[in-house]
């Protein structure tokens, strides 16, 4: 029988928002993972593994289809790709269960978390193509199972020793174990018509069982004991302000978005105490920064229409001087002879000056890029873009300046969905740590659908992994300062629920994690995937090697 597989889509989507019921996570998977034994032939045992990931991202990703009818094809198509890795994954866990001594304890966590990592960075985000030519941040982050856990702070600390795949592991080998249980209730084997012995042997299953149950019980007293300690520092005060401004005006730029966000920057700037930074989010400042690039002389054509679009941001600033500002706009740079385009965020210091531009890097496909545009023109339909919008990455992770009380902070930005790349935040504490970070995000794309829940909850995780507050600034919400535990401490309403499509200013104070430079994660990077790929290649080949014999 092989309906059950089914099964995991709905269960799993459940575990996600909009429902967020995260212990379903600890048994959603079992009802697919029949699949790896169950009698049958491969093309229908194939078939319903990708049926019952079609049916988790069918209805997981829907919201992407709210941000313009052109991205109905862009919801089908990652839907229709996503379910790709749970074949694979299929493939390896049976190749492993052939050698017939491996427990899915084991097993399906090395694989889930081996196939995660690969999904969040295929086919050209791999660290290891770095210097290669062929590096660019890219791939699909969301949806790991650890990010189901992101209200169990306990559990969620260990974050910061495996990143967000440390979570997934344990989720994943909870799943294993279950489902080793119940293929040995006759009742089960019954109903599922199986009628072959179960493997490995209930002798290498106990232990198995124990091994995770002290696993998980080691993840929570770890994640009691990290949250035990010092109360944190606070830092500079800071002003992220929420519009809720629908994409189609924002896009155009007019009344609507002047006046929403004109009038959030003075309800900012009048808080009392009066903040130390104002964050803007992603592109919602009207106006754009003009630069020349490197080398580019200041008589070239277009100076003049340079200066002029940075008077506009001067003229805006100086309303409330002085006053540090990190504005979400576009960056354009003439250089090489024609206008370059990036998703940036400038930090304008108290005195007016320019004190750093970040440049996003991880650029969102057909949302900000057309991949293969040249290539296949035909491209260009899949966006929400009549006329190419396409941005230039950024290649610098920018230290912001930010002096205030007789001290200078640091802080690092990583925009919009940069946030769901481990990779980009942890850079920021590695070599040069900052004191915390910000995210700003443009997420009125999407109409107050569950993208803004999982999106913050997915941020949650960054803040771990790096052991810094993130402070967050989106339109249309979900805004917020996150602690360097997780916690959200700062919203611009009551609840996160409550925070969405509204306006508002989230002010705080920055908890600083005084005397901690970095974590495990931040240093060490994705070591726990990359022992994942190692079991699972020796793995598949220990199970080919038993076939030939």
């Amino acid at each position: 029988m092989l309906w059950p597989a089914l099964l995991t889509g709905p269960l799993l989507w459940a575990a996600f928002f909009p429902l967020d019921l995260g212990p379903l996570a600890f048994v959603a998977l079992v009802p697919w993972l029949t699949l790896v034994r169950a009698p049958t032939t491969r093309r229908r045992r194939y078939l319903f593994a990708y049926l019952g990931g079609l049916a988790f991202f069918l209805l997981a990703l829907q919201w992407i289809r709210v941000a313009h009818p052109m991205m109905y094809g862009s919801w089908l198509a990652l839907a229709l790709a996503c379910p790709v890795f749970w074949c694979v994954s299929l493939f390896v866990l049976r190749r492993i269960d052939r050698l017939g001594r491996v427990p899915f304890a084991l097993s399906v966590p090395v694989v889930w978390v081996a196939a995660e990592y690969a999904r969040a960075h295929f086919p050209t985000g791999f660290s290891f193509l770095q210097g290669t030519g062929f590096f660019q941040p890219v791939g699909f982050g969301w949806y790991f199972l650890g990010y189901t856990q992101h209200a169990a702070l306990p559990l969620i600390q260990i974050a910061d020793v495996g990143g967000v795949y440390a979570v997934s592991f344990l989720v994943a080998a909870v799943n294993g174990a279950v489902f080793e249980k119940c293929v040995r209730v006759p009742a089960v084997r019954r109903w599922l018509k199986w009628d072959a012995e179960p493997r490995p042997t209930l002798a290498r299953i106990v232990p198995a069982t124990a091994g995770v149950a002290a696993l998980v019980g080691g993840a929570l007293l770890y994640g009691f004991k990290a949250l035990d300690h010092t109360p944190f520092v606070d830092g500079p005060r800071v002003a992220a302000i929420q519009g809720s401004v629908p994409q189609l005006d924002k896009s155009k730029k007019g009344d609507l978005l002047f006046d929403t966000y004109y009038g959030l920057f003075d309800k900012a700037v009048a808080i009392a105490p009066r903040p130390d930074l104002v964050v803007w989010p992603e592109t919602c400042c009207p106006f754009d920064w003009c630069q020349l690039g490197d080398g580019v002389k200041a008589d070239e054509p277009d100076a003049p229409f340079l200066e002029w679009g940075n008077k506009n941001l001067a003229a805006l600033y100086g309303r409330h001087k002085p006053l540090n500002t990190l504005y979400g706009l576009n960056g354009l740079v003439w250089e090489g002879g024609r206008k370059w385009r990036y998703n940036s965020a400038v930090l304008l210091d108290a005195a007016g000056r320019p004190a750093g531009r970040y440049d996003k890097m991880h650029l969102v496909p057909f949302g900000e890029y057309v991949p293969f545009r040249e290539t296949f023109p035909f491209m260009q339909t899949f966006t929400p873009y009549k006329d190419d919008y396409s941005c230039r990455p950024g290649e610098h992770w920018t230290r912001f300046p930010l002096s205030t009380g007789g001290r200078t902070f640091t802080f690092g930005c990583v925009i919009c969905y940069e946030d769901s790349d481990p990779y980009l935040a942890r850079q920021y504490v590695r070599a040069d740590p900052v004191d915390f970070l910000v995210n700003i995000s443009n997420d009125g794309w999407f109409d107050g659908t569950e993208e803004h829940e999982q999106h913050l909850a997915i941020c949650r995780f960054r803040a771990v992994e790096a052991r810094r507050s993130i402070v967050r600034a989106v339109n249309m919400g979900v805004s917020c300062v996150i602690d360097p535990d997780g916690r959200v401490v700062a919203l611009p309403a009551e609840t996160v629920a409550a925070s969405v499509k509204t306006e508002g200013v989230v002010s705080a104070a920055v908890p600083l994690n005084d005397g901690v430079r970095g974590s495990w994660y931040a240093a060490w990077g994705d070591w726990l995937p990359a022992a994942c790929w190692a079991l699972v290649a020796a793995g598949v080949v220990g199970a080919a090697f038993v076939r030939r014999r």
